[in-house]
């Protein structure tokens, strides 16, 4: 049996974050995943500059096209270009992303095994935890952070609850032998109204361009498909050309749920904290990894009992944020015309959106500058766009 302080499962970009940061403080850090790396994951592979910000390294190394702007459009044939003059996003693919990380991981002292699929989690009477892979390897520590995606194994043997709300993607990639069209170059191109409760879009990367929908309502699993035939059509996208089509789940936590218990925690996706508005996981994930480790090394130390500070710093500062995320999010998608019209009309709503994508704002403080009365009226005009969009998109 293999002894380590710290055990991380999942080396995504919450894993690897949590897994570097803790074993710079002096640590013995082993972080396991169930695929052998380089590996590919689906995601829209968008890493904005507020995300990259939080890490210590250039992601120079993966990048693979730096946007600038933004090609809007909304069901009716409504569409907007703006350019912002300077980088708002980052495009990567997860393959090169994730391997990133774990290096940099392995650099501050991270052992990393991949490979190694989790299967079993508990808490021995000794209060260690004791992680079991399917090679048969038994690893124990007295810490364990799941950072294994939804309904992760973690979180499921420790009996944290699974996120009640799931976003449904459905995404592929367009080979570009002869280079991104100009079209789709620096500019991500969104699409709003072809699918309740979500958006499509295109995304460039370095010889394709990922093209995908998805959003948040529970029974539209079997629209995803023809949606993306819709996007792929409005952009002179033969649907037959896309490969390595891929549909996969992003969770959305509700306020309140439990991320630390002892000495365990759960982070990013695994956690449910994921972008409502957007869909995207990288910088909750990035943001709930740093968020965990100086608790780690408190528990470590004899200086708390729990990791309950953890859970803690993600009420107080991430859930906030992911409220006010879900909050727009129940609005514009039910109504995206107006905010489409406002970004075209009103370059204040445009200078909010950028300074949101370069950190320089976080989603209370856009929704703020519009009026003090803003954030007490987001959540009845959320619940009045709820209900309206229930009644025009009913279970099925």
């Amino acid at each position: 049996m293999q002894q380590a302080d710290v055990i991380v499962v999942g080396a995504g970009p919450a894993g690897s974050t949590a897994a570097r940061e803790i074993a710079q403080g002096g640590a013995r850090v082993l972080l396991l995943d169930r695929a052998r790396f380089p590996r590919d994951k689906p995601c829209g592979g968008g890493i904005t500059i507020r995300t990259a910000a939080l890490l210590p390294f250039s992601l120079d190394p993966v990048v693979e096209d730096v946007v600038t702007g933004a090609r809007l459009r909304v069901r009716g044939g409504r569409e907007v270009t703006r350019d912002a003059g300077r980088p708002i996003t980052y495009m990567t693919q997860r393959r090169h992303l994730d391997q990133f990380l774990v290096e940099r991981a392995q650099e501050a002292g991270v052992d990393f095994r991949d490979g190694q699929a989790v299967r079993r989690v508990h808490r021995r009477p000794d209060g260690c935890y004791e992680v079991r892979t399917g090679s048969g390897d038994a690893h124990v520590a007295r810490v364990v952070i799941g950072a294994d995606g939804a309904n992760g194994v973690v979180a499921t043997a420790l009996g944290y609850e699974h996120a009640p709300e799931s976003a449904l993607a459905l995404e592929g990639n367009l080979p570009c032998p002869n280079g991104v069209p100009e079209a789709f170059q620096h500019r991500v191109v969104l699409n709003f109204g072809h699918l309740p409760g979500g958006y499509g879009w295109v995304f460039p990367k370095g010889d394709h361009v990922n093209v995908g929908v998805g959003g948040w309502k529970p029974a539209m699993a079997k629209r995803l498909r023809p949606a993306l035939h819709r996007i792929c059509r409005l952009y002179d996208i033969d649907p037959s050309d896309l490969r390595d089509l891929r549909g996969h789940h992003l969770p959305m936590q509700r306020p309140g749920a439990l991320t630390a218990a002892g000495g365990s925690a759960v982070v990013g996706d695994a956690a449910g904290l994921v972008d409502p508005l957007s869909g995207e996981g990288i910088h909750a994930a990035i943001v709930s990894g740093r968020a965990v480790a100086p608790e780690v090394r408190r528990y470590l130390d004899g200086e708390a009992s729990t990791l309950s500070g953890y859970h803690e710093a993600v009420q107080h500062e991430l859930l906030p944020e992911l409220e006010a995320s879900r909050a727009l999010m129940e609005i514009f998608h039910v109504a995206p015309g107006p905010f489409v019209w406002g970004l075209q009309h009103w370059g204040f709503a445009w200078k909010q959106g950028c300074r949101l994508l370069r950190g320089e704002a976080g989603y209370r403080d856009i929704v703020g500058s519009f009026t003090p009365l803003a954030m007490p009226l987001l959540k009845p005009a959320a619940s009045l766009a709820r209900r309206r969009h229930a009644r025009a998109f009913p279970e099925r």
